[in-house]
């Protein structure tokens, strides 16, 4: 039998395995469900982009204010008829103690109804904020914002001038998103709804989280699983035994691409069928309306969210295989399965602690973040302005610089396994 078919069969007859997958999958499941509030205001904002375009201009903020009037003479008809009173926008309304005490189903106003004051009031929302926010993104100042971040992350000498070198490239690149007009154009509201993180930070970080631990788990299991049973002697004893290190670490990074598939797979198809991003697929990462906290996400390509989205993932994919080498190194020391899994995880912690321990003066505390473990913490701020601590090209360089160390290391492992003692 081939001895990758027979690797193979050993991961899909694992419970643990099936079992954790299923026990991920339904997680994440679950935490989609927890924000399904939001699922109707998403299908309202997805439809009114799709009547007015996303490109913010002129004539669609003048088509949404008139759209907008004649729907609050609409609303006022109905208040009219349950409640004897109009109203001179639907904030007055919705503030109001009719709206209040009707704010169901079985009350004065109607299902459609209540459905229709929620489509006012977003139209009322976005034709208000497709000028204010513009105005408030667009009067930002890079270098004032760089200062306060180097304040609150107390970084001084080497390390604060190399910080202020970056937001310089920042501010450039700021000036180019005004100039190509990036930040103009609809997005659901960052503030409000916070769907940004919630998909990026929320549910990327769940899936990453998820895909090491099995991707751990299942290299440490295949590649101990004769030390861990006994049967080192036996299989490992022929010159092709030792040769097969080889075909069970191609099955680990083959497993690795199928569990991540089938995670992020499963989870962003039930994401998106959950909330309708079908609008703003080509909208940019940068526009003003994805602006959650205090400083809105200035992405240092001219990307669209689709775009953003598949480079996130490939991320995510090749972190996977990078997780399958480390293991493998550490199962090239560690001949306990349960003992290789808590290494990884120490090694985790430790990589985490690193930059707490060097000086905020050294621009050695920067370098310190280009590691993989640092790289998957913030996975709604990839292509993104990370303050002081990370400058463009991050995710990049950190992938290659920890890529060549980790295959080097996967090398010299596997021609350390055939010449080592295995009892």
């Amino acid at each position: 039998m081939n001895i990758k078919v027979h690797e193979i069969k050993k991961i899909v007859s694992s419970p643990v395995i099936i079992g954790l997958t299923v026990v991920f999958i339904l997680f994440n499941i679950i935490t989609i469900n927890q924000n399904k509030y939001i699922q109707s205001d998403i299908k309202i904002i997805s439809n009114m982009i799709s009547e007015f375009g996303y490109e913010i201009n002129d004539e669609m903020i003048n088509n949404m204010k008139a759209k907008y009037k004649d729907s609050l003479k609409e609303l006022n008809k109905i208040t009219k008829e349950k409640v004897n009173k109009t109203y001179k926008s639907v904030s007055e309304f919705m503030a109001s103690d009719e709206y209040y005490s009707n704010n169901y189903e079985e009350g004065v106003f109607t299902k459609d109804e209540l459905e229709f004051f929620s489509q006012v009031a977003l139209l009322e929302l976005y034709s208000n904020q497709s000028v204010s926010l513009v105005q408030s993104y667009e009067d930002i100042n890079i270098m004032e914002m760089g200062e306060r971040a180097i304040e609150a992350y107390g970084l001084s000498g080497g390390a604060a001038r190399l910080a202020r070198e970056n937001y310089k490239e920042l501010a450039n690149r700021f000036e180019e998103i005004k100039e190509n007009k990036e930040h103009k154009n609809l997005f659901f509201l960052g503030q409000t709804y916070r769907i940004h993180s919630l998909l990026f930070r929320d549910i990327f970080s769940k899936c990453i989280y998820e895909i090491m631990i099995l991707v751990v788990l299942i290299t440490a299991y295949l590649i101990n699983f004769e030390f861990d049973n006994k049967t080192n002697l036996l299989v490992y004893s022929t010159k092709r035994g030792r040769n097969n290190i080889k075909d069970k670490f191609t099955v680990c990074i083959l497993a690795s691409l199928i569990i991540s598939s089938i995670i992020l797979g499963i989870t962003l198809f039930y994401y998106f069928t959950m909330f309708d991003y079908s609008e703003v697929l080509n909208v940019p990462i940068t526009t003003a309306f994805n602006w959650e906290y205090n400083t809105p996400y200035i992405s240092w390509f001219n990307n669209t969210f689709i775009e953003h989205l598949i480079l996130t993932v490939l991320i995510v994919i090749v972190c996977a295989v990078m997780f399958v080498s480390i293991s493998f190194i550490i199962c090239s020391l560690i001949k306990n399965s349960y003992l290789v899994f808590f290494i990884f995880f120490i090694i985790f912690g430790i990589s985490l602690m690193i930059p707490s321990l060097i000086s905020k003066s050294s621009p050695l505390l920067l370098y310190s973040h280009y590691n993989i473990f640092q790289l998957i913490c913030n996975p709604h701020m990839w292509f993104m302005d990370m303050e002081p601590i990370m400058f463009k090209n991050y995710e990049l360089i950190t992938i290659v610089t920890n890529g060549m160390v980790i295959i080097l290391g996967s090398l010299f492992t596997i021609n350390k396994f055939k010449k080592q003692d295995i009892n």
